[in-house]
């Protein structure tokens, strides 16, 4: 009971200040001040016009406000920076959550982004972004979830199409590549294409997980299709399946013979 009265005593002792300070809302994407933002924005675009040669494709096939959703494959570290610099306004996105434990992790909040915890279906960080494109958002994802190590096109996370479906804000696929070369070439060619916005439906009433899967691969497929052919990996690989699934079989030499005979 004293241990009780004295812990009280100590408490209602301290300072007002020193109370415990809540926990920000690290899924709550801080408000960069738009002047801030751009001014970042354009010093980026300077820095990759210095170290590199960026080549833009189709760029006008981005929507000149949002909400809509940038999915883009992910070759370098660099994509982060790259991917939103040269789209108009600001732009939200997804964050490994180590990255705002880290040195740099103030930063990354500071541009807006929002964490997502990697290997696992994080559905906060889903209803994070469908809040986003509801408030009119330009959202960029890459949903291979992490760096290609092949520098090569991996399967996509079905995050993508679950933002996608529910929110009903078209996608913009984007291609890029190049960049995994920035740093370690001078001058080196960055090449971002930029596809035409994809509005994905689930086929009935209500979203199931095939429909999920579908809308995922379809973005992948697309993206792939942007890609030169070194770059596009598993999506590659199946297409150059169908492909020779498409071809017709050869015919074994008694079958040919057969076949002259039939024909005489």
């Amino acid at each position: 009971m004293k241990q009780d009265m004295s812990a009280a005593s100590e408490t209602a002792g301290k300072p007002a200040g020193q109370a415990k300070k809540p926990e920000k809302n690290l899924y709550e994407p801080y408000s960069t001040p738009r002047a801030i933002y751009e001014i970042l924005r354009w010093l980026l675009i300077g820095i990759f016009a210095v170290i590199g040669r960026v080549h833009l494709r189709a760029r006008y096939n981005v929507p000149k406000k949002g909400p809509f959703i940038v999915a883009a494959n992910h070759l370098s570290w660099l994509d982060v920076p790259l991917v939103p610099a040269y789209i108009p306004g600001k732009v939200i996105y997804m964050a490994k959550e180590e990255a705002f434990h880290s040195k740099v992790g103030w930063l990354v909040r500071f541009l807006g982004a929002f964490p997502v915890k990697r290997g696992e279906g994080d559905r906060q960080a889903i209803r994070a972004a469908s809040e986003q494109l509801k408030k009119g958002k330009v959202f960029a994802i890459f949903p291979e979830g992490t760096r290609s190590k092949t520098h090569t096109l991996a399967k996509g996370h079905a995050g993508l199409g679950m933002i996608a479906l529910r929110s009903g804000v078209p996608v913009v696929p984007v291609a890029i590549w190049g960049s995994e070369h920035l740093l370690k070439k001078f001058g080196a060619n960055v090449t971002i294409a930029y596809g035409k916005p994809m509005l994905l439906k689930p086929k009935g009433t209500k979203i199931t997980r095939e429909d999920i899967d579908n809308a995922t691969e379809e973005v992948m497929r697309q993206i792939a299709s942007m890609l030169p052919p070194q770059y596009r990996g598993v999506y590659g690989e199946e297409r150059e399946q169908k492909i020779e699934e498409q071809k017709p079989e050869e015919q074994k030499p008694e079958e040919q013979a057969q076949e002259k005979q039939e024909q005489q």
